[in-house]
């Protein structure tokens, strides 16, 4: 889990640098085709990545970009644009909610696609086209670079899409490509200082059994993701919650067996985290700030702070990585081996996905 945590940033490049290719039987099959609403449908890590790829693919296309879970479109979107693009994405590709969300939409005349890492995916034949996600079989079921690669992935999928139907310019699109070499030639540096800080953490997070992942604006995805990162290898509880819905009552839960992790992600939002911080640290003792340095005066020991580039479209690779590394380490401290799942039959047993012929190592993915 550790070596997929550092190969994320050649992931990334690779997807970036290679995206037309990636791309092309994406854009070629929808380069004409009437859209106005993109559906991105997935389960867990899946479905985090949408939401991470949400705010830059709206603003690129000025299409809506729905994140749903599967179920979610398939049973409870009864109101729908009939101008739709539904992608499933699926890293290990056998997930039959996702198969029945592409199902759902082409059955209601929808346009589809399906993203996967498995070249053999069921989702493949239940979509139009199929987009390779290119980092790498992960072992790991508690996937990383997967997360980045998807992120990744269906971004440059829909900005290639924008640029064969005029939405945007070549010159547009250089300069987001820019910015986001920019976050991933910073994730080493991050890996680096998530790792130590981990290091200092270790003893005091050792015995938590309660915690909470906070944070907003475009880092809301690492928020989920990393929640769930850490419950699926530590294997305790865990909740991440957008900070104003933190605000809205989930406060009073607060004891001092909380142990509470903080995106501070730049924004109006910051100095509100930094001043929460204040107050629940009369509650608990148990407070990880991760940010960069700006406007935090007095950092301690339990801080993960590492000089961030802040981006609000593209820091998503950034702010997941020091939870990536908590569920990494902790679980190994525990014990625990995070590619072996609790129950490997468990898929099985209750029937979520296809498993018959399927590479062992796939049978613990999303």
């Amino acid at each position: 889990m550790y070596d997929y945590i550092c190969e994320t940033p050649t992931a990334l490049r690779h997807i970036i640098d290679d995206r037309k290719r990636i791309t092309a039987e994406f854009v070629d099959t929808f380069k004409d085709a009437d859209i106005s609403t993109v559906y991105l449908i997935g389960s867990g890590t899946s479905y985090h990545a949408g939401v991470s790829a949400k705010l830059f693919l709206e603003e690129l296309t000025g299409w809506k970009i729905a994140p749903m879970y599967p179920t979610r479109f398939a049973r409870d979107e009864r109101v729908y644009d009939e101008k739709s693009l539904v992608i499933g994405i699926s890293q290990g590709g056998q997930s039959l909610s996702t198969v029945e969300g592409l199902d759902a939409a082409a059955k209601r005349g929808l346009l589809t696609a399906a993203l996967s890492e498995n070249p053999t995916a069921l989702v493949f034949d239940h979509a139009q086209t199929k987009t390779l996600l290119e980092v790498g079989n992960e072992k790991c079921g508690a996937k990383t670079k997967g997360y980045g690669g998807s992120i990744a992935t269906v971004m440059m999928m829909l900005a290639e899409l924008a640029l064969a139907k005029g939405l945007t310019t070549e010159d547009a699109l250089d300069a987001y490509l820019g910015r986001m070499r920019k976050v991933i030639e910073n994730l080493p540096a991050v890996i680096d200082a998530a790792s130590k800080w981990y290091e200092r953490i270790a003893d005091d997070f050792f015995d938590a059994k309660r915690i909470i992942v906070v944070g907003y604006d475009g880092m809301y995805g690492d928020v989920l993701e990393g929640a769930l990162k850490i419950l699926e290898t530590v294997r305790q509880g865990v909740t991440g919650y957008d900070i104003e819905e933190f605000f809205h009552g989930i406060y009073n839960s607060i004891t001092e067996d909380s142990y509470l992790f903080y995106l501070a992600s730049s924004g109006d939002y910051k100095p509100r985290t930094l001043k929460l911080i204040d107050i629940l640290s009369e509650w608990t003792s148990h407070n990880y700030l991760i940010g960069s340095p700006e406007g935090i005066d007095r950092p301690t020991d339990f801080d993960c702070i590492v000089p961030m580039v802040d981006d609000p479209l593209f820091s998503c690779w950034e702010y997941v990585i020091p939870l990536q590394m908590v569920a990494c380490k902790a679980s190994q401290a525990h014990g625990i081996d995070p590619s072996i799942p609790k129950d490997p039959l468990f898929h099985a047993r209750i029937g979520s996905k296809k498993l018959d012929g399927v590479r062992d190592n796939y049978t613990s993915k999303q």
